[in-house]
């Protein structure tokens, strides 16, 4: 499938209460199951709680930026420029990538990669580095032919993951 054509928008302080309710439409579906009953919604709650949400957004080394089709917002990403991990030095930290069920598969997940991935680079970057779910087939296969290599594994630090569901890896991928 041909990508989408797109428009991608960084976020600012206005635009915290949109922000919280794009990251929810294109979380929940893919990420339901993860949870026990009523730890998604209160992961959801800390993550996008206004007052915090409201100093990331206003964070210069945070970068939030949503992808629209037309005027529907359908996906959005959120960059650290500067987050080091152990032996991942000058690094920045693709923190979240998450798009509408309804543009899975259209190339909105990899435009929205491809620019935070440039972002970076731009920003003097050596490293970018993300974490996903271990399970998380899509989604992993489409970092690895992003040039992302598995370089760690871990574990969801949240309570309430359903037991056994917690594995994630740590991918990075070299800028310079």
């Amino acid at each position: 499938m041909a990508p989408e054509s797109l428009d991608f928008r960084p976020c600012g302080a206005t635009d915290a209460s949109l922000l919280r309710q794009v990251a929810t439409a294109c979380y929940a579906p893919y990420y339901r199951d993860l949870w026990e009953p009523g730890g998604m919604e209160a992961y959801l709650d800390t993550l996008y709680e206004p007052v915090a949400l409201a100093s990331e957004l206003a964070d210069p080394n945070l970068q939030f930026e949503i992808a629209y089709r037309g005027a529907e917002p359908v996906g959005f990403s959120k960059l650290h420029f500067r987050c080091d991990r152990a032996g991942i030095r000058n690094a920045a930290y693709l923190e979240r990538v998450y798009v509408a069920p309804a543009v899975t598969g259209a190339g909105v997940g990899t435009q929205l990669i491809e620019r935070m991935v440039s972002a970076a680079r731009d920003r003097g970057r050596d490293w970018i580095w993300l974490q996903a779910m271990a399970d998380a087939k899509k989604p992993l296969e489409r970092y690895f032919t992003l040039g992302f290599a598995e370089c760690e594994q871990t574990l969801l630090d949240a309570p309430r993951v359903r037991p056994g569901r917690a594995a994630m890896v740590v991918l990075r991928k070299q800028l310079r």
